[in-house]
């Protein structure tokens, strides 16, 4: 058993151009149950719109799964296949996924967007395009998308109807010539070749992305922030965040906060409120996410007086007994109780003598605390509008 079988929902056959395969689902990614309509018309559309004779390499990007770039793999034999996500677990489903369907991808990276491959040139370049990313952020994706394309490649994505046309005015916007479009239940599907896009602009994604920026106190000291699209709290800190920055003044109280390890940080508001009252501490970030691992990490870099932290995509990648307080805001997916593995990674990597300090919603702290093991003694505790902060020091 490997540390991702806990996340299998189940396993649901599908089929592409003739090649059958299947799939391990995942409660704590998209589309749990089965595979979705969106994916079923993309696949679809360019199953009757793509030259195969022209398919010789393949992008799937924001994989998920993996469904898009593995079905094409199996469809069109021979082509190569790179899949991205932001999102580390979806990464490790699509290789689980390949591997599952004897497919082989050149890569699998945890990335955002076209960053990285913004000078490559793929035959067919597939996503299902994430509405909650922000509309900025879109249209910069989409007008840049077909610069990616080889002069005989396709682009193809599928987007929920709201946003559709906006979509394709962006990918219009970007000198592509339109292929085919098409209307399913709820999504559209473009297909599109490169026309006369220019190369993807090469430029920082972080200008497109940036949404706010605000001054905060922590104590006499103050911080910035900013905020970014597709990050949540991008203005105003959650009861969670709230809770949790009050609780770490009880669990810094008499402690010597050298090293700090922040898990699922989000924007970085509690990371960064930490790091204005103790200076000088490195801190490290810890989370799937890479948007917010590296939005976190722009912010605490910003206010930074202390030696640069590492990220991890995940907990049981941190060091062994080498932080003096661990802050979590622990990933609660339903029917996939990861509870005690938190209190197992913070035993493990806290010094002796630490402080643990977990917020969650207030029905997920109850089980939290029964699971709590041997060796720690509770701090305080606080309660907020359906949300719980606790603070734990782990026994000398």
């Amino acid at each position: 058993m490997n540390q991702f079988d806990i996340y299998v929902n189940k396993t649901v056959p599908f089929k592409f151009r003739g090649a059958d395969m299947s799939f391990d689902l995942s409660h704590a990614l998209f589309s749990s149950f089965d595979i979705d309509q969106g994916s079923r018309l993309l696949l679809k559309t360019v199953a009757k719109n793509v030259d195969a004779a022209a398919i010789g390499s393949i992008v799937d990007i924001g994989s998920g799964v993996g469904v898009l770039g593995i079905a094409c793999a199996k469809g069109y034999p021979g082509a190569t296949l790179r899949m991205r996500d932001r999102d580390a677990l979806a990464c490790a489903f699509s290789e689980r996924n390949a591997r599952r369907n004897r497919v082989a991808p050149v890569s699998v990276d945890r990335a955002l967007f076209l960053d990285g491959i913004e000078t490559e040139r793929f035959d067919l370049a597939l996503c299902n395009v994430p509405a909650k990313a922000g509309t900025p952020v879109l249209d910069r994706f989409l007008r840049d998308l077909p610069g990616i394309l080889s002069d005989r490649g396709y682009g193809a994505v599928v987007v929920v109807e709201p946003i559709a046309e906006a979509a394709l005015s962006s990918v219009k916007a970007s000198g592509a010539e339109i292929v085919f479009s098409e209307r399913g239940p709820g999504h559209s599907a473009i297909v599109f070749s490169r026309g006369a896009a220019a190369p993807a602009d090469p430029g920082s994604l972080w200008t497109t992305v940036e949404r706010s920026e605000q001054v905060l106190k922590a104590g006499k000291a103050s911080y910035r922030l900013k905020g970014y699209w597709g990050l949540q709290e991008f203005d105003t800190p959650s009861f969670a965040s709230e809770l949790a920055m009050d609780m770490c003044e009880n669990a810094m109280a008499g402690l010597m906060a050298r090293r700090v390890a922040f898990i699922n940080p989000g924007v970085g508001r509690v990371a960064c409120h930490v790091q204005a009252r103790a200076r000088g501490a490195t801190i490290d970030l810890c989370g799937r996410d890479a948007l917010a691992l590296a939005a976190s990490a722009r912010n605490v870099a910003s206010g930074s007086s202390g030696p640069a932290g590492n990220s991890y995509p995940f907990a049981s990648m941190l060091p062994d007994a080498s932080y003096d307080l661990i802050v979590e805001m622990p990933d609660i997916t339903p029917r996939v109780d990861t509870l005690e593995e938190s209190w197992i990674h913070a035993t493990r990597a806290l010094k002796r003598g630490g402080s643990f300090v977990a917020a969650m919603p207030s029905s997920a702290m109850d089980r939290f605390e029964r699971r709590r093991p041997k060796g720690w003694s509770r701090i305080a505790e606080r309660k907020k509008k359906g949300f719980a902060c606790a603070a734990w020091r782990l026994e000398s």
